[in-house]
């Protein structure tokens, strides 16, 4: 699955160009989506609009038609909303759709099912929040649900939240149809079981032949950039 479209110095991360490029070679697409201050479900990875559009703010201040109207590292891609990258796909390859969640769990969710619903098309969702997918099990059952995870060995977050992070603690209550594992931190006790259990493991971020080929030892699938599996 291409990591945020088929991307490059001349097609930007996120942009309906690294979609369209992913769609042409036949990759699935990974891709990333937050709520903007005026509910939309818009594909942007950051939370600061800095490093990707060289403007200030963050994502979830802003309306869609205010993030439309940015470029993507000063180049002619817009800021697309999911509606906008599902027409561009048109169903020719899977979507697999992060949700960047943030209280209060709903809304965003929400968004995302009503755009997937309205265009055909193979789709799933993920996210390394956990109650996102349990959002997702009990109003959309329908699509199939990833929980991501790692290691969380550079994050600042508190002791206990990486315990259950890293262990998929919550993984019972979610039923999740895949994992989705740092394959820096793989092999990982929880998700190696899980695997076994039968339930996918898709390693990210694949970026380098070497990678791939850890991957394809450890995991089903991989997420890649920078390299052509």
């Amino acid at each position: 699955m291409a990591h945020r479209g088929l991307h490059d110095p001349a097609r930007p991360e996120n942009s309906l160009a690294a979609f369209e490029a992913a769609a042409q070679a036949g990759y699935p697409i990974e891709l990333d989506v937050q709520r903007t201050a005026d509910g939309a479900a818009v594909v942007f990875h950051d939370d600061a609009l800095q490093r990707m559009t060289g403007v200030a703010g963050h994502v979830h201040e802003a309306t869609l038609a205010e993030l439309r109207a940015l470029r993507l590292l000063g180049g002619d891609e817009p800021v697309p909303s999911l509606d906008d990258v599902l027409a561009c796909v048109r169903g020719r390859v899977p979507v697999l759709v992060e949700i960047k969640a943030r209280a209060p769990i709903g809304p965003l969710e929400d968004a995302v099912r009503d755009a997937l619903r309205r265009r055909p098309g193979a789709y799933a969702v993920q996210s390394f929040d956990p109650w996102s997918m349990l959002w997702m099990r009990r109003h959309a059952p329908e699509l199939p649900r990833g929980m991501l995870s790692s290691d969380f060995a550079d994050e600042e977050l508190p002791a206990h939240h990486k315990l259950i992070l890293r262990h998929l603690v919550l993984a019972p209550r979610v039923r999740p149809c895949f994992i989705g594992y740092d394959l820096r931190a793989l092999p990982q006790r929880a998700p190696t079981l899980l695997r076994r259990l039968g339930v996918p493991l898709v390693a990210w971020t694949v970026r380098s032949e070497a990678e791939l080929r850890r991957a394809r030892e450890l995991a089903d699938n991989v997420i890649f950039e920078g390299v052509r599996p």
